[in-house]
């Protein structure tokens, strides 16, 4: 029997509203690798209201616009602010 335990991975795939751009929305993954809760919220995509709480150790998938930013949360203050083309998933063929 093994007595290893694993880290918890929720993944959670969301599809906000389209963007009204020209931009095709792109699958993005991202992984809280904290210790903390956090809140992530996605900015610069228009008429979309979009967030989550994020466990340590959680990852989650999105379709964001290449002009979007997720805006990271610990504690209700914004502790970062990454460009969702740093998240995009790479398929492989």
């Amino acid at each position: 029997m093994n007595s290893q335990t694993t880290s918890r991975q929720t993944t959670s795939v969301s599809q906000p509203s389209q963007s009204t751009s020209n931009n095709h929305p792109s699958l993005c993954c991202y992984i809280n690798h904290t210790s903390q809760v956090q809140v992530i919220r996605l900015v610069n995509q228009s008429h979309t209201n979009w967030q989550r709480v994020i466990f340590p150790g959680e990852r989650c998938l999105f379709e964001a616009d290449s002009e979007s930013n997720l805006e990271i949360m610990v504690n209700e203050a914004v502790s970062s602010l990454v460009n969702c083309q740093k998240l995009l998933v790479k398929l492989e063929a």
